[in-house]
């Protein structure tokens, strides 16, 4: 019995250095150390945001506004809270998009619109006003393009339709439906 008792007190007296060299290094290091602390906690918060972006003569090109924008340093993250997306354009008619949620890419190229998106494209003496309702929309700014990965449905004056996904690049006004693809066509009596 004498024998076995002092085996298991060496190993007795290993686990609890063990335990204690444990708890040491855990109370030495800072706090967060080895955590993705930056997600949870935001490096900055700006409530009732707002910004204008122009072009190099200074004109206007989009305005970016949101109830809260937080930003994660860590991941270079920023997440708005209802935010409204407008792109700036005096001949096609201005497009509003609006949704619950967004995260904006860290150069700022690319706006995730998430829950109740809606798009609005301003009706011109040409065109009647047009709305787009998504779950997601992807806006590229620099690009001129908006791209939704799930269902869409597109109402305007004359037209209901609804898509699996769509593509819309503003330069050339060109959609792209894909997926099932159900149009309505809705005739103007004179």
């Amino acid at each position: 019995m004498m024998g076995r008792g002092s085996l298991w007190l060496p190993l007795l007296v290993l686990f609890v250095l063990a335990g204690l060299s444990f708890w040491i290094e855990r109370t030495v290091q800072p706090p967060g150390a080895g955590a993705d602390i930056d997600h949870v906690d935001p490096e900055g918060i700006m409530e009732d945001f707002d910004a204008l972006r122009t072009d190099a003569a200074g004109n206007p090109q989009y305005r970016l506004s949101a109830v809260r924008l937080k930003h994660y340093s860590g991941s270079k993250q920023t997440e708005l809270e209802a935010p409204h997306f407008v792109q700036l354009d005096k001949q096609a008619g201005d497009v509003t998009a609006t949704a619950k949620l967004a995260n904006v890419s860290p150069d700022g190229n690319e706006v995730d619109l998430r829950g109740d998106v809606v798009v609005v494209r301003a009706a011109t003496p040409r065109q009647s006003a047009m709305t787009l309702r998504s779950a997601r929309l992807l806006v590229f700014p620099e690009r001129n393009l908006l791209r939704s990965p799930g269902a869409v449905e597109v109402t305007d004056r004359s037209m209901t339709l609804h898509a699996g996904a769509m593509e819309y690049r503003a330069d050339p006004r060109i959609v792209k439906l894909t997926g099932r693809v159900k149009a309505r066509y809705i005739s103007q009596a004179k």
